[in-house]
């Protein structure tokens, strides 16, 4: 898989990050003057500019090996939104995007954090661990970062799941945003984001954010489709590298994802 590098910080990339989204809407008009729109999802653009300041040789170096690989534009290539949320339907845990454990119990409308109704109570009613997580089409090699609010009408422990790690947290009754980040140090080409729950264990849970980062940013909410895009390209055939020193580098790179390519 081909898949866009990390920095050795863990990020993806450099503020300022600049993220430009383009839609298109198809116009009829009829013979009788009348103005029918519809929406054109499939002809939407997404664009990033990331610029690079103080690469070493070792991150110019990756960098240049995934342009070389893609050979420019040719070749897609699994990019990251560095500003994104990688998780679908984040407040939607109904979604088949969600995979849940047989037994484990999802109510949904339960008060949330910032004053809505948009949480879920999980609920295990077994005498087994219980899981409900989601799967991203990417490399489970990179640095992850998940996070989720939790509160619980009992002090109890809940496991946040990353791949094949699994962090126990302690949940109270006040809503708290617990985070679990790393590295797995994986080959597999996929990567699960989740919860697991103890037996008897009841919790509300608000707010799925899984980053390709060691820290969790501002919580952003998702519908159909996570941060993650599969057929990324870079758009332009030239990347030009400015060197100011030894181990110091620099470069910008533009990113194109175009859906019905």
């Amino acid at each position: 898989m081909l898949y866009f590098p990390q920095l050795s910080s863990g990020a993806t990339g450099q503020f300022p990050v600049t993220r430009q989204r383009t839609l298109r809407t198809v116009v009829n008009e009829s013979t009788q003057g009348y103005d029918v729109k519809l929406a054109d999802p499939a002809a939407a653009v997404t664009e990033w500019n990331l610029s690079f300041e103080e690469l070493t040789d070792q991150e110019l170096a990756a960098l240049e090996a995934l342009f070389q690989a893609a050979e420019g534009r040719l070749t897609p290539f699994t990019f990251l939104d560095p500003a994104g949320n990688l998780l679908a339907w984040s407040e939607q845990l109904n979604q088949p995007v969600w995979q849940a454990d047989p037994l484990l119990t999802l109510s949904p409308n339960v008060a949330d954090p910032f004053g809505g109704t948009a949480a879920y109570q999980v609920e295990n009613p077994t005498a087994a661990v219980l899981q409900l997580q989601q799967t991203i089409n990417a490399p489970a090699s990179l640095n992850y970062c998940l996070s989720v609010h939790v509160r619980s009408d009992q002090t109890s422990q809940i496991s946040l799941v990353r791949g094949t790690e699994s962090t126990s947290k302690a949940v109270t009754s006040e809503w708290t945003r617990l985070i679990s980040a790393g590295q797995v140090h994986s080959d597999a080409e996929s990567m699960n984001f989740g919860i697991a729950l103890d037996p008897g264990t009841t919790v509300q849970v608000f707010g799925f954010q899984a980053e390709a980062q060691t820290s969790a940013s501002l919580y952003q909410q998702t519908t159909e489709i996570g941060s993650v895009y599969p057929a990324a390209r870079f758009r332009d055939d030239t990347m030009t590298i400015r060197t100011v020193g030894p181990g110091r580098h620099s470069c910008s790179v533009n990113i194109i994802n175009v859906e019905h390519l």
